[in-house]
């Protein structure tokens, strides 16, 4: 009976343990300040509206930073979700950008005769439906 309760507890010790080695980390990031940076974003626009229709949206936050002279600059997180915007004093279009992480040097691309969406929609399909022999045969 006493090696029962002996082993019961080293058991429930080393759960203890497994449970700190592998929790502890996930709590410290959590407690572990934020790295802000400073984030230059170029704005390449390919479509015919003006550059001035469009702004980045901070996804984590929701601010919209104007451009510039084709430049943004925005401070947030590192690894932020950004995305390119139509900018609220141009109501009448819409774009939505995809989302890119941040980074202190970011181009983002307006392309109105593409879908961003829909190219990562199909993007995602064709590696989920395309069988292996196809992929060594490329």
């Amino acid at each position: 009976m006493r090696i029962k309760e002996v082993s019961f507890v080293l058991a429930c010790i080393l759960i203890i343990l497994l449970g700190c080695f592998f929790l502890f980390p996930q709590v410290f990031k959590e407690f572990r300040d934020k790295e802000v940076i400073r984030v230059r974003v170029t704005l390449e626009n390919k479509c015919t509206i003006t550059d001035d229709a469009f702004v980045v949206l901070d996804e984590s936050t929701k601010i919209k930073t104007p451009f510039y002279g084709k430049i943004a600059v925005l401070r947030t997180e590192r690894n932020s979700p950004l995305r390119l915007w139509m900018s609220p004093n141009f109501p009448q279009f819409r774009y939505d950008g995809e989302i890119q992480r941040a980074e202190e040097e970011m181009v983002m691309i307006s392309d109105c005769n593409r879908n961003p969406r829909m190219d990562s929609i199909m993007k995602s399909m064709r590696d989920t439906f395309s069988s292996s022999k196809s992929k060594n045969n490329e």
